[in-house]
C-alpha cells in the first residue's frame, strides 16, 4: 500500500542570519577570522556564507554548517562564547526601528508574534507553539531537522533570550529544557 501523505518539504532559512553573521565576524573579529570561518565550513556552504543575500532561501544544511563553523572558529569551541556571540548577532540583525517597537511592546504581545516571525525567516516543516503565562512562556519548536544538534541546542535559547531582552531588558532568561531529534522546548522567564 502506498503512502498517500505528501512528502515533507525541505527546511530552508532566509539569508538574513548569514548576512548578520558575516557583518558580526568582520566587525568584531576581522578579515582573518572571517577567512578561517569560511574555510572551516564545508565547500557546499561557503558561497552562502561569503556573500549571502538577505532575501534568498538557503537549505537548512547551510545554517547547520554556518553554526558549526561559527562555533569552531569564532567561539573557539566555547559554549559561553558561542551563546554570547549568537545573542549579539541577534541584536545586530534586528533593525533599529524594530528594536524600538519591541522595547515598548509587552512580552505577551511580542511572544505571540514569534510563530509568524518564524515563518518569515524559515520555511518548511518547522513549527513553533507559544504558551505565554504571567512573566514566563514555553516555546515548542517541532518538526525541526536539527533540533538535537549541539549548535542548535545552544543557539535557540540564545536567540530567544536576545529577542526577549530587547523587550524586557536584562531580566530575560531562556533555557532549553527538552530536546530530541525533531523537537525543542524552550522556557522563557522575565
Amino acid at each position: 500500500m502506498r503512502n498517500s501523505m505528501p512528502p515533507v518539504p525541505p527546511s530552508e532559512v532566509k539569508g538574513a542570519w548569514f548576512v548578520t553573521a558575516r557583518r558580526y565576524v568582520l566587525r568584531e573579529h576581522g578579515e582573518a577570522v572571517f577567512a578561517r570561518y569560511l574555510a572551516s565550513a564545508p565547500e557546499a556552504s561557503r558561497a552562502a556564507l561569503e556573500d549571502p543575500v538577505v532575501s534568498h532561501w538557503y537549505p537548512e544544511f547551510v545554517m547547520r554548517d554556518a553554526l558549526e563553523a561559527f562555533f569552531r572558529v569564532v567561539a573557539h569551541r566555547d559554549a559561553d562564547q558561542f551563546t554570547a556571540a549568537i545573542e549579539r548577532c541577534t541584536v545586530l540583525g534586528t533593525h533599529w526601528f524594530l528594536q524600538i517597537l519591541v522595547s515598548v511592546a509587552t512580552p505577551r504581545y511580542l511572544l505571540r508574534l514569534l510563530p509568524t516571525a518564524l515563518r518569515q525567516i524559515r520555511r518548511g516543516p518547522v513549527r513553533m507553539e507559544v504558551d505565554v503565562r504571567e512573566r514566563a512562556a514555553t516555546l515548542r519548536f517541532s518538526d525541526h531537522p536539527n533540533a538535537d544538534h549541539p549548535c542548535y541546542r545552544l543557539a535557540t535559547p540564545a536567540i530567544m533570550r536576545a529577542v526577549l531582552r530587547l523587550c524586557v531588558g536584562p531580566t530575560a532568561r531562556a533555557s532549553l529544557v527538552e530536546s530530541d531529534a525533531t523537537t525543542q522546548l524552550v522556557e522563557l522567564a522575565w
